[in-house]
């Protein structure tokens, strides 16, 4: 159900954490889900919670946004109090005949303060610019998830669905080649049509082949970022899911909404200003700094004729750079140049979130009228594989007639389940491009996932009737 959130606490969704206690093992990497005589399926927002303890990829987002967030102190570091100790013993030998050797200790302290310095001020401001950069990526790695964990989970559903039709389509046509071989075998049909009859059985032995193979290949997707075992039991789709149009139904509104929280273009404004604050760094390295300096030691000595002594000192030191070579006048350059080139990128990303937003919401209400057309379509085939076969046992239609409009059944229930999750990708790819998908999202789709498989059909509740065309 893509909406447009009306505050921004909506990143602040409810946790499932229970249910992720309830499935994660002891190390939390051995996940125990396929646990034998198992009664309940594993939904969506638990696959969610355990992606997010185990998927490595927004582990490591966590990791970088830890270590950028260590870039503030460090730049405010510049504008405290830095304060050091130093000792030291010598054994001093002098080549003299009237000097004994003599050992000598020192011991000092210094302080310095920064007055004055442009390049540690900016330093500062540029590391809040990266904090803030490391937040947006880490948020919208967030929201990638969130699809990435969706999509993974609807691709293992829709590959079971269409196993489970492959399936289906094949013991339907192994059925309608015994027919036609018992048609034959008491000369009411040619050898053609027990012919035609093994030749789609034999394609739907391939099919199913293939089916397997993806069924394989999305489980191991979802392993990978879930952790969970190949033979996990997974909620699915109930018949009830309702299609609801994109709110408010105004692509532009959806646009304007993206542009200003699309979560790449907010890393892309950041970077701009990033790449802003380093040219006037590059500026500042030139101009003069201020600081305020004390130091203080104390020197302990054995040779005959000194005295230990103490010494200290304070006042202001004043660095002005007259000439480096050119070199700063070549960063101010190479920052100048960056941000430019930072500008461009921004534009670019720009055009891209726009595109990309159109595109979602355009996919959202075909994915709707899709559905739609291919309930319908499933309706139709189904209708029209009872009459050709009625036709059959009558002798007005062929056995391959048969047989197509069978394939075209399954091929029907195939379309439409996989139309439904996609419909509910493209939902969540909305409202993603307008930078507003939150867990709230996930979680709402998770509500029409259910235990029995048997509802995972369609709201009209229509029978399928291949297993009833088998002669006694």
């Amino acid at each position: 159900m893509p909406s447009l959130p009306s505050t921004l606490q909506d990143h602040n969704a409810m946790q499932v954490k229970t249910k992720v206690q309830r499935l994660i093992a002891g190390n939390g990497l051995a996940l125990c889900l396929a646990v034998p005589g198992a009664a309940l399926a594993t939904d969506l927002s638990e696959i969610y919670e355990l992606s997010r303890e185990y998927d490595t990829v927004i582990a490591t987002a966590r990791h970088q946004l830890e270590a950028a967030e260590q870039q503030l102190p460090i730049a405010r570091s510049a504008r405290r109090p830095q304060i050091e100790l130093g000792g030291g013993a010598s054994l001093n030998r002098l080549d003299a005949l009237t000097v004994d050797d003599y050992n000598e200790n020192t011991l000092s302290l210094s302080a310095s303060q920064s007055l004055y310095n442009g390049a540690t001020n900016k330093l500062v401001d540029q590391a809040e610019v990266r904090v803030e950069q490391a937040k947006a990526q880490y948020a919208a790695q967030e929201q990638n998830l969130i699809l990435r964990a969706a999509e993974a989970y609807f691709n293992v559903l829709s590959a079971e669905a269409e196993l489970e039709f492959r399936e289906s389509e094949l013991e339907a046509i192994r059925r309608q080649r015994v027919q036609a071989e018992r048609r034959f075998d008491v000369g009411l049909v040619p050898v053609t049509d027990v012919r035609a009859a093994q030749a789609q059985y034999d394609l739907a032995v391939a099919q199913r082949v293939v089916a397997e193979n993806a069924v394989q290949s999305a489980r191991e997707a979802l392993r990978v970022i879930s952790g969970v075992d190949s033979a996990t039991n997974l909620a699915r789709l109930a018949g009830d899911l309702p299609l609801n149009r994109p709110e408010p139904e105004d692509v532009e509104q959806w646009v304007e909404v993206a542009l200003n929280r699309n979560l790449d273009v907010v890393v892309a404004e950041l970077a701009l200003k990033d790449a802003e604050l380093q040219t006037d760094y590059e500026r500042a390295t030139g101009r003069p700094t201020l600081a305020a300096i004390a130091s203080g030691g104390l020197i302990d000595t054995d040779q005959e004729g000194r005295v230990d002594a103490e010494q200290g000192s304070i006042g202001l030191k004043l660095d002005m750079p007259l000439y480096t070579g050119g070199r700063i006048k070549a960063q101010i350059a190479n920052a100048r140049a960056q941000a430019l080139a930072s500008e461009e990128s921004l534009g670019t990303q720009i055009l891209a979130t726009t595109q990309e937003t159109r595109n979602a919401y355009r996919g959202v209400l075909a994915s709707i009228s899709q559905v739609e057309a291919l309930r319908q379509a499933l309706r139709s085939t189904r209708k029209s594989y009872e009459a050709i076969d009625a036709g059959y046992r009558a002798g007005t239609r062929t056995s391959v007639e048969v047989l197509e409009a069978l394939r075209d059944t399954y091929q029907a229930k195939s379309n439409y389940s996989s139309a439904r999750y996609n419909y509910i990708l493209n939902s969540l790819n909305l409202k993603a491009s307008s930078g507003t998908l939150t867990e709230k999202d996930l979680y709402h789709f998770n509500g029409f996932l259910v235990e029995d498989k048997d509802k995972d059909k369609d709201k009209d509740k229509d029978k399928d009737k291949d297993d009833g065309n088998e002669e006694n």
